[in-house]
C-alpha cells in the first residue's frame, strides 16, 4: 500500500473540506437560513482546532481569574534560533497557510500575535531599504516573535505565559517527513487553495519514490503544478489530495465566524514584517 496518512487526521480533513463546500453554498442564501449558518460555522471552527491535534494532544482553553485592577499591556519576545538552524523556516511555520496558525493562536491565548526582526519581511530588498527608519526599528533586532496582550495584570500575565509556550513549541526544528504540524498546515493550504479531495475519491499515484494521492489524470493538468507549490525543494509529497478548485477564498472569514479574533486583519503599521502569506511555506 502507498497510502500511510492517519486515517483519523484524514477524515478530520475530509469533513473540514465538506464543511467549507457546505458553507459555500448556503451563503447562495444570505439571512435565510441563519441558525444553520451560525451552527455550521461553530463547527468549522472547532473540526479545525481538532485537525491541529498533533499526537492526540487538546490544547486546554485558558481557565482566567476574575479581573483585579486597572487594564494594562504587557509585552515579550521569543527570539528564533536561526543561528543554530540557519536552514529552517521558522517564520512559515509560526504563521501558517494565510497565516491561520498565528491566528489561531491569537484566538486560543489572546495575545497579538507578530514576527519582527531581521528576515522578518518576505522582500528582502524592501527589508533593506526599511532599516533604520523611523516605525522599523524592530529590524536591527534578531529574529524574534513578539507578543502583545491587554488586560488586567493578573489575567495578561496567565495569557501571555501561555502564549509563549505555544510559541517556543513552535520553535522547535522537525526533520523532513516527520513534521506534523507542517504536514496538516499544508492539508489546510490545500483546502483553503481548492485542491483539496476527500478521501472518498483518492488514488495513490508514486511521485519520486513517495505517493501523492490524486485523482486520475489531475497530474498532467494543472494539479501537478498546484502539488509542486506546496513542496519545498527536495520534499517529499505528504499524501496531499488534489482536485478541481473550490472557491474557499473566505475560508478565514468562516473560521472567523466562530472565533472573531480570527477575522482580526493585521494593521499594515503594525505587521508590515510579518505577511509572510507563503504559498508553500
Amino acid at each position: 500500500m502507498c497510502d500511510n496518512t492517519n486515517p483519523s487526521t484524514q477524515s478530520i480533513a475530509d469533513y473540514l473540506a465538506q464543511l467549507l463546500k457546505d458553507r459555500k453554498q448556503l451563503a447562495a442564501f444570505p439571512n435565510v437560513f441563519m441558525h444553520m449558518e451560525r451552527l455550521l460555522d461553530e463547527e468549522i471552527a472547532k473540526v479545525r482546532a481538532s485537525l491541529f491535534q498533533i499526537n492526540g494532544v487538546k490544547k486546554e482553553p485558558l481557565i482566567l481569574p476574575e479581573p483585579e485592577g486597572m487594564v494594562t499591556t504587557l509585552t515579550e519576545k521569543v527570539y528564533v534560533p536561526v543561528k543554530e538552524h540557519p536552514d529552517f523556516n521558522f517564520v512559515g511555520r509560526i504563521l501558517g497557510p494565510r497565516g491561520m496558525t498565528a491566528k489561531q493562536l491569537e484566538q486560543e491565548t489572546g495575545c497579538k500575535i507578530m514576527v519582527r526582526g531581521k528576515g522578518s519581511m518576505r522582500d528582502k530588498k524592501k527589508e533593506d531599504a526599511n532599516r533604520g527608519k523611523p516605525n522599523w526599528e524592530h529590524l536591527a533586532d534578531d529574529l524574534h516573535v513578539l507578543l502583545t496582550v491587554e488586560d488586567t495584570e493578573n489575567r495578561a500575565k496567565i495569557k501571555l505565559a501561555r502564549a509563549v509556550d505555544e510559541v517556543k513549541r513552535l520553535l522547535v526544528p522537525q526533520a523532513d517527513g516527520e513534521d506534523e504540524l507542517k504536514k496538516r498546515q499544508l492539508m489546510e493550504l490545500a483546502i483553503i487553495n481548492g485542491t483539496y479531495r476527500d478521501s472518498s475519491s483518492k488514488v495513490s499515484v508514486p511521485v519520486n519514490g513517495q505517493c501523492l494521492i490524486t485523482q486520475p489524470g489531475l497530474l498532467n493538468g494543472a494539479g501537478a503544478g498546484a502539488a509542486a507549490g506546496l513542496l519545498s525543494p527536495g520534499e517529499p509529497a505528504h499524501q496531499l489530495i488534489y482536485a478541481s478548485p473550490y472557491d474557499y477564498a473566505n475560508y478565514a472569514a468562516l473560521t472567523a465566524a466562530a472565533n472573531p479574533l480570527l477575522a482580526t486583519e493585521y494593521a499594515a503599521a503594525d505587521h508590515a514584517a510579518s505577511r509572510y502569506l507563503l504559498a508553500g511555506f
